[in-house]
């Protein structure tokens, strides 16, 4: 029996533990049982509640949460017997499926929208062949380019591989409910289903009922099959592909469209007429809602009804004052739905977003194949209201709408009051927050390693001359902006090598190649055997190869990689070799970038510690220096943000309990800071930030240090780059010694007698925290001590 006591952690737990224990007493709700979750939980519950065997991914936004979250149960999960990988890369994420096309097996892979190219190679074979079991695809559908660098619809590989592709409303609630139907639509069609969430629906937080209990999988790692009875059929060979084919547009689509008409999955919202009541703005008025349809599709649905309510012709329950027919699965899209509703509408609105207009270039073929000539309207023909490219937000709908409402109600001025009351509004807004807004180009983290790097190569290429910069995915892509701007191209995960080998061949350049060592494990591997195997001697190409070794696939969450590390005394090794941890909650063997690029066949490789500059620079020199063949440099240094977060925490329980810690930060002296800011030039740290000069005889601005400075010490190597002796040094001492306390004593009072009584002296203070002491010593850096 599955209960929630089996689960409470020991006494004492961290932080981490709880979290862990909030998911797992969502994740055991019993059926019947109302819980507050968001999107990605909600997938979860609703594939438990399926039997899933299963579950693997890529983690990546805007569904990174969801990898997270099945690590964070992963003591549930190891119990049930589901096997739980996080993969390396989508590719390897999309294999398991294989486990649903020989047997009656369910599970779920997740990535972001652009890793389905990385893994549409296997899921055109298993596509071809088909599922026994189910098999659904969670991908985080990104057309906003939130947190994706290219805008893509997942649409065209549901149509091209002929799988359903569902696309559920931001609800909690309604993720949860597709989700299962998307488990049982796979199994009733054999085929996988594909499940998109949007930004608004995978962060979208509200309430669920649970409709099952968790269900314990049929095959699992504790009840494994002894029997394996592989189905020739299945496997992808020149004449079996041609009957997949077959299979697929005759019988696999008919009966997924037939589940999706007989489940209703797709909403049908009857207009509601009535009487406008005067004196209220968004009230519903009387119109021809019958002869007039709107089609919109999951994502955008909360958009709509939104800008819809601004303008008078929705309320906020999601009643529409028109017939709303709203596509929760985008393919395949049933023709008799389509034609039903459309048989008796004079005007049909379309509202799609992006491009390519798959939707609207479906529908117009099934009413022009039914001979209905109700007059369509959408980004295509007839005015083309809709925006062919971009997100469809409140924002960008409420123009587009306002515009088709005054074709369909030329005589009813409210949606273009509403408008222009909103517009007025909004630039109101927009030059109240003009007056606040501080401009700042987005940045690495204040103490990251990989400022360190740039900062280098800034004023190495000052003095060599610039380089051609090849990255790719990762935090270094922040690189492109001021003030390093040392990023020229970005063509996907784990590509810069391959980019500064073609660039190197055609350019009598430097090529200075960058890559993270999550990405490195993800595609980088092939790209240096790719680079060895087309160079033929060493003076082919000019490539310096940075790889930042910072333990963590950081730019998505700071999941763990093969290079993460253990931060355990008691685990940190087992009969010598380093041990890394995943996702699974288990501990392998930690991965060896430099003993991997060794084995393929790399001889010159570097390995530095980014903090400490004066070798970092002196090894990079020696790059610069070659001039030919390919360099690699290590940057060995973790991700101090996710570093702090470790290590915080346990500061702070130090310093409560009365033990002595020392920090160190670092600061700018008002008084010698000219507002000159050639700091800005090699720095861009995010703690450094620009106020006005408090020198009253004094106009213009100077450089601050926030409390946020990790003490990195980058913005004060002011010997090497020339900079001002405005940045010093303080070391901070909680709870310190009575020994360090009379020092401070004594040394306050020697400093006062040479500068005379009364002096004020900045840069020494003690405070007071109750029981606690804080200490604070000035070392100066400047000036090139």
């Amino acid at each position: 029996m599955i209960t929630r006591e089996r689960y409470i952690p020991p006494k004492g737990a961290e932080d981490r533990i709880r979290k862990r224990r909030d998911t797992l007493d969502l994740l055991l709700a019993r059926k019947g049982e109302r819980i507050v979750v968001d999107a990605p939980l909600a997938i979860i519950r609703a594939a438990l509640e399926s039997g899933i065997s299963y579950a693997a991914g890529y983690p990546g936004a805007p569904t990174a949460d969801l990898i997270d979250m099945l690590s964070e149960s992963s003591t549930l999960l190891k119990d049930l017997g589901i096997f739980f990988e996080s993969s390396t890369n989508e590719a390897s994420a999309a294999t398991k499926l294989l486990a649903s096309v020989y047997d009656r097996i369910h599970g779920f892979v997740n990535w972001k929208v652009v890793g389905t190219n990385v893994a549409a190679d296997v899921l055109a074979h298993i596509t071809s062949s088909g599922t026994v079991g189910s098999a659904v695809i969670v991908v985080g559908e990104d057309y906003e380019t939130e947190s994706t660098t290219v805008e893509m619809k997942s649409y065209m590989y549901g149509k091209g591989f002929a799988i359903p592709v569902i696309d559920p409303i931001g609800s909690p609630m309604h993720v949860y409910r597709l989700a299962k139907h998307a488990f049982r639509l796979s199994e009733y069609s054999n085929m996988p289903v594909m499940l998109l969430l949007r930004p608004m629906a995978a962060n979208c937080i509200g309430s669920i009922v649970c409709e099952d209990d968790i269900k314990r999988p049929e095959v699992s790692v504790k009840d494994r099959k002894s029997i394996w009875e592989p189905d020739l059929s299945r496997y992808t060979l020149t004449d079996t592909a041609k009957l997949h084919a077959v299979e697929k547009y005759s019988e696999r689509i008919p009966r997924a469209m037939d589940y999706i008409a007989s489940n209703r999955l797709n909403d049908y919202i009857i207009g509601d007429s009535r009487e406008e009541k005067s004196g209220s703005r968004n009230s519903i008025s009387s119109s021809k809602g019958s002869n007039i349809g709107f089609i919109t599709h999951g994502g955008i649905f909360n958009s709509f009804i939104t800008a819809m309510y601004e303008l008078g012709r929705a309320d906020v329950s999601g009643s529409c004052v028109y017939d709303l027919l709203n596509l929760n699965v985008v393919y395949p899209i049933v023709p008799e739905e389509i034609i039903r509703f459309a048989a008796d509408k004079e005007m049909l609105f379309i509202v799609e977003e992006g491009a390519p207009f798959y939707i609207e270039e479906s529908i117009r073929s099934i009413l022009h194949a039914a001979g209905i000539n109700s007059k369509v309207y959408g980004k295509m023909s007839n005015g083309g209201f809709i925006p062919p490219t971009g997100a469809l937000d409140v924002d960008a709908l409420l123009e587009s709408l306002s515009r088709m409402l005054s074709l369909v109600e030329p005589y009813y001025t409210m949606p273009r009051e509403r408008l222009s009351e909103i517009m007025k509004h909004k630039e109101r807004a927009i030059r109240s927050t003009l007056k606040v807004r501080v401009a700042r180009n987005p940045t690495f983290c204040t103490g990251c390693p990989e400022r360190p790097i740039f900062t280098a190569i800034r004023w190495l290429d000052e003095r060599f001359g610039r380089s051609i910069y090849t990255g790719d995915s990762g935090c270094y892509t922040m690189a492109r902006l001021p003030p390093f701007e040392a990023s020229d191209t970005f063509t996907g995960m784990g590509t810069s090598l391959d980019s500064a080998l073609g660039l190197s061949k055609l350019y009598k350049r430097r090529v200075i190649a960058v890559m993270g060592d999550g990405t490195f494990f993800h595609r980088g591997v092939t790209n240096v055997d790719n680079l060895l195997y087309n160079i033929s001697n060493d003076s082919d190409v000019n490539i310096i190869f940075i790889i930042f070794e910072n333990y963590w696939t950081a730019m998505t969450g700071h999941q763990p990689n093969p290079a993460s590390k253990v931060h355990s005394t008691t685990t940190a090794t087992t009969q010598g070799e380093p041990l890394s941890m995943n996702y699974a909650g288990e501990f392998p063997t930690r991965a060896s970038i430099e003993s991997i690029l060794r084995a393929h066949g790399v001889r010159w490789i570097r390995r530095v510690n980014p903090f400490d500059f004066y070798s970092t620079l002196e090894t990079m020199l020696e790059a610069y220096m070659v001039e030919k063949g390919v360099r690699v440099i290590i940057c060995d240094g973790e991700c101090t943000l996710a570093r702090m977060r470790r290590e915080q925490p346990v500061i702070e329980s130090m310093i409560d309990k009365g033990r002595r810690v020392e920090q160190v930060k670092y600061r700018i002296d008002e008084e010698i800071c000219s507002g000159c800011f050639p700091c800005e030039k090699y720095s861009g740290c995010p703690s450094v930030t620009m106020v006005k000069n408090p020198n009253p005889l004094r106009t213009g601005y100077i450089k601050q240090t926030e409390d946020t400075c990790t003490g990195c010490g980058i913005c004060g190597i002011t010997s090497i780059f020339g900079l001002c002796p405005s940045t010093y040094r303080v070391r901070i001492v909680y709870n310190p010694t009575r020994w360090e306390r009379f020092m401070h004593r004594l040394n306050m009072y020697a400093i006062r007698m040479l500068m005379g009584r009364g002096a004020k002296v900045d840069g020494w203070k003690v405070e007071s925290r109750g029981e606690k002491g804080m200490m604070g010593r000035q070392d100066g850096v400047g000036g090139g001590i």
